[in-house]
């Protein structure tokens, strides 16, 4: 019996110490930089791995109450999970009339109207071609090369809704040197649009506090330039939105020469290098959903910077999640590619072995 149980805790110590290990990594990594995408993958496989762990410790153990308990928790965790996925497509589809009837119809305004139908309608018609009208090779094959990719996209797109559930427990120090509002389109080619709005007021709601509790109020830097669209940069918008809600006049600064998110990091940096400031003591403002993109862009221009993510209507959270994504995969599309190019690879590789191709 005694050697049973010897046996059977070596795969507990195993996947103790793969959990332990994981929960160190992601603690450095969140140290080193709150707002990427490796954050979620080192959560994502941390919960799965102490739920293994605790699932093979508590068989071990072989104690009934505590048994039912754990089960009965997993089921209460899965069943809201199940329901999401077999309503999602609808789910999609009902937030892509909200976003139609509120925003503007972009192509970018319209992607989960198009992933909704893509779930609803054109995957039940694959399926019912593949089965019906190719032979069982081919669907063979189409499931070897279609899922590998489904699923890679799938693991980045829960790590970064995890990663970004970790960084909204990030509350940055009341001692910041400055903040970096980003800029987006203004209205009607001169006013502030709630959305841009909702990125002014945290970093003032910020320096407020922090001028509260300090008696310094942090330089503001408010980044945007002029549009074609536009009558004024969207610095200067910003800059005269603020002062007239609060901001301290004299602490005021205004970048207006940027038109992509690198350019504002990159511009405000001079500006800050030009007041001999802290480079490392700062923060960016912007939409919540576009910290990751930004805090990257902080970093490449040598800002080792955190975000302050301004609360996106609940309504346009999906759409813009699902932008921010593809927008995330697209700045590291070399990685990617490289990536889906060894998956396919190995899973042809595996297809033909299986299916004697050629043997």
């Amino acid at each position: 019996m005694s050697i049973v149980k010897d046996t059977a805790s070596f795969p507990l110590l195993f996947l103790l110490l793969l959990t332990v290990t994981c929960i160190t990594l992601l603690i450095l990594s969140m140290r080193q930089n709150k707002f990427r995408l490796l954050n979620g993958v080192l959560a994502n496989f941390s919960v799965i791995l102490t739920g293994m762990t605790l699932m093979f410790l508590i068989e071990l153990l072989n104690i009934q109450w505590l048994r039912v308990i754990f089960y009965a928790i997993f089921v209460i965790i899965l069943i809201p999970l199940a329901v999401l996925y077999s309503l999602l497509g609808i789910l999609l589809l009902w937030n892509a009339l909200t976003v139609w009837r509120r925003e503007s119809h972009t192509l970018g305004n319209m992607l989960t109207l198009l992933l909704g139908i893509l779930i609803i309608i054109v995957l039940p018609i694959m399926r019912a071609i593949d089965s019906k009208l190719l032979s069982d090779q081919a669907v063979g094959l189409y499931i070897t090369l279609v899922e590998p990719v489904i699923l890679y996209l799938v693991f980045w797109f829960l790590a970064f809704i995890t990663s970004f559930i970790l960084t909204r427990l990030y509350r940055p120090k009341y001692n910041q040197d400055y903040i970096i509002v980003l800029g987006a389109g203004l209205l009607n080619g001169k006013d502030v649009s709630p959305l841009l709005a909702s990125r002014i007021q945290i970093a003032l709601e910020f320096a407020n506090k922090q001028f509260e509790k300090t008696g310094y109020y942090p330089w503001l830097i408010f980044s945007g330039g002029q549009g074609g669209d536009e009558k004024l940069p969207e610095g200067v918008a910003m800059a005269e939105y603020a002062k007239q809600h609060g901001a301290q006049s004299s602490h005021v600064l205004i970048e207006d020469q940027s038109k992509t998110t690198y350019e504002n990091m990159l511009f405000s940096k001079k500006i800050l290098q030009a007041r001999d400031l802290n480079l490392a003591n700062g923060l960016f403002a912007t939409s919540d959903y576009h910290t990751f993109r930004a805090a990257g862009y902080a970093r490449l221009v040598g800002l080792q910077i955190d975000g302050l993510g301004a609360k996106t209507s609940r309504f346009f959270i999906p759409n813009a999640f699902i932008r921010e994504y593809i927008a995330l995969l697209a700045n590291h599309k070399v990685f990617h590619a490289i990536c889906l190019s060894l998956i396919l690879f190995v899973s042809i590789i595996s297809f033909i072995v299986g299916n004697g191709i050629f043997f």
